[in-house]
């Protein structure tokens, strides 16, 4: 079995930093680096801020592209819905409830100590039931709202047929009072 990594055994708030200024750097300027954390009074060498930043730079490549797509889902359920809030809540419902998904299958496919695994999945399955019962209270909200509109519409109507607007006009009144809560 390799040494553990000198980056590793670094200090919370010096790793923080040196993240930010690997992210902030493009990945590049090991060399650099390497000085500043000499500066701090840490002997690390380019090759193993290399490895470390190669692994950061793929682990940020993809929470990059997972935001990416996250953003295009909302717009696109945006876009699709004429039920913004509705929409984007859904999409993002969804969203969580896959990020979650494949947090678990990587927690049960990582090594590690089998009672913080059970522990970290505990939190995961949690989260996933917060989500679900989150969506379920979200569907049952929105069919509340198109149930109320139907009364409105239905009650507007009958005010505007009284009134003697024309049937087209009462229609028109109608589906614009249930278009608000498709």
């Amino acid at each position: 079995m390799g040494r553990r990594s000198k980056i590793a055994a670094l200090p919370g708030d010096v790793l923080d930093a040196l993240n930010a200024r690997l992210i902030g750097s493009g990945f590049s300027d090991y060399a650099g680096l390497a000085a500043w954390l000499q500066e701090q009074g840490f002997d690390i060498s380019r090759t193993a801020l290399h490895r470390h930043g190669s692994a950061l730079e793929e682990e940020f490549e993809t929470a990059m592209a997972d935001a990416r797509r996250t953003r295009a889902l909302a717009r696109a359920a945006r876009e699709e819905s004429d039920d913004d809030d509705g929409a984007l809540l859904g999409a993002a419902s969804s969203i969580m409830q896959d990020s979650l998904l494949r947090v678990s299958l990587e927690l049960k496919n990582s090594g590690g100590e089998p009672g913080e695994k059970a522990k970290a999945l505990s939190l995961v399955s949690r989260a996933f039931a917060d989500v679900g019962r989150f969506d379920l209270a979200r569907q049952k909200w929105q069919e509340e709202l198109r149930f109320k509109a139907a009364e409105v519409a239905e009650k507007a109507a009958k005010l505007a047929s009284k009134g003697g607007l024309s049937a087209e006009s009462v229609a028109e009144i109608r589906r614009s009072i249930l278009g608000i809560a498709a």
